[in-house]
């Protein structure tokens, strides 16, 4: 696992294993697709619960309050969200460029280095936050952080969710030093 360190030029940096990079780039992919077909006039989308954690209801209480203030907000979140998860695909280097090619292998043995810059950093931050949220909402993890699914699949997803946490709490340590 990698750590995440700030260096004298203001940059943060870590060196993921080629199999973290995958993953991440898995991940993230999968949220860009999430986010892109949300559709913020929807309201049987948005009733949906991995919807309902990436855009929560400002209001809780007050469903009209919280109709009107969405219409105004979400497409602007939305956008938010998906440049951030760009973001990161961005800085995890683009996996086409090795694709087809007979002199690369598959996967590389050697670590990958990922330097961030501030900007980066706080899109790093907020697409871990909601790759969170999303597989949270599949283990169906409570407000204590307890998982409510305990199968075969869960335990891997599970796994992943820890580990996005441990990459999250790295980058806030780096930036805190």
């Amino acid at each position: 696992m990698m750590d995440f360190r700030r260096e004298d030029s203001g940059t943060v940096s870590a060196m993921f294993e080629p199999i973290e990079v995958d993953l991440l780039r898995q991940v993230t992919s999968q949220l860009l697709q999430l986010l892109g077909s949300i559709d913020a006039d929807d309201a049987v989308m948005l009733a949906q619960p991995a919807v309902r954690r990436l855009l929560p209801d400002a209001y809780p209480d007050d469903p009209e309050a919280a109709a009107e203030f969405r219409r105004f907000t979400a497409d602007g979140l939305l956008e938010g969200k998906l440049a951030n998860a760009a973001s990161v695909l961005g800085a995890l280097g683009d996996d086409e460029q090795s694709a087809g090619r007979l002199d690369v292998p598959v996967h590389d043995p050697l670590p990958v280095p990922i330097v961030l810059d501030e900007q980066q950093v706080q899109s790093w931050l907020r697409t871990l936050t909601d790759l969170r949220l999303v597989v949270a909402d599949r283990l169906q993890i409570d407000p204590e952080g307890m998982p409510h699914l305990d199968d075969e699949e869960s335990h891997v997803v599970n796994d992943i969710y820890n580990w996005l946490g441990m990459v999250q709490e790295s980058l806030v340590y780096a930036i805190d030093a």
